[in-house]
């Protein structure tokens, strides 16, 4: 029964007065607290799709008057998953005339399901064109790919680079020896996860040969030699990939 009394009297005085206090007799506005707020239940907004509907933003003043900003943004940030990286252990040369030279250099990564990932690709590797005759190789590069669930190898073009070599380079009358460079790559990759299963998705870097003629020539990718032996500061190479998520609805 004092239950039912508390509460017909807080109903009388909504229907009475224009203005509500609670812990203040002096109300200063339609609902005035002198205290702390507690809201036991809200919505979560962490899909974008409810991002478009819930555009204001709650803002206070120093005396703690609520207004809000039309039109605030809402959308998801990218969070932070993994970084994954994949190093070569020895060099990997190759006497072809032309076309793709497998380092086997990948990351392999797990989208999880109702997930969109921004994938960055990084990757630097030293080529050398070792012992060359004069005229035989155009072009040395290095190609990005990605293959999705056991699928077929999809290059992505952001990330894949190629130089032309000069012709010093090229052997000369006489031949040259451990002429190369390190060749640098960087892509994003962006893949949206609507299905209910994660996917799996794996990054490649393969080395690139396009010969001027049907001569060959020996071309490392990697590294000089394989430690510990002298590697005449060529350096490693390697990959790298760092995964950012967000939900979706």
């Amino acid at each position: 029964m004092k239950k039912t009394i508390i509460l017909s009297s807080l109903f009388c005085s909504l229907n009475l007065f224009s203005q509500v206090g609670i812990n203040t007799t002096s109300p200063t506005a339609t609902l005035d607290v002198n205290g702390n707020a507690r809201v036991r239940s809200m919505t979560e907004i962490n899909t974008e799709a409810l991002a478009g509907d819930y555009n204001r933003r709650v803002v206070a003043n120093s005396e703690g008057k609520l207004g809000y900003i039309s039109n605030s943004s809402t959308e998801v940030s990218w969070q932070f998953g993994d970084n994954k990286y994949a190093l070569l252990t020895a060099p990997i040369t190759s006497s072809i005339a032309g076309g793709r030279v497998n380092l086997s250099l990948n990351v392999p990564i797990t989208i999880p399901a109702k997930t969109k990932a921004q994938v960055v690709v990084n990757y630097s590797i030293p080529v050398l064109h070792s012992n060359g005759n004069a005229g035989t190789i155009g072009y040395i590069g290095c190609t990005l790919y990605k293959s999705v669930n056991g699928g077929t190898d999809t290059e992505i073009e952001m990330g894949s680079r190629k130089y032309t070599v000069p012709g010093s380079y090229n052997g000369g009358p006489t031949g040259v020896e451990a002429k190369g460079l390190s060749i640098s790559g960087f892509a994003i990759d962006i893949i949206s996860n609507t299905g209910n299963t994660p996917i799996n998705v794996i990054y490649k870097v393969d080395g690139y040969i396009e010969g001027n003629n049907t001569s060959t020539s020996t071309i490392s990718f990697g590294m000089f030699s394989t430690p510990p032996a002298n590697n005449f500061n060529w350096g490693r190479g390697a990959m790298s990939t760092q995964i950012f998520t967000k939900p979706i609805n």
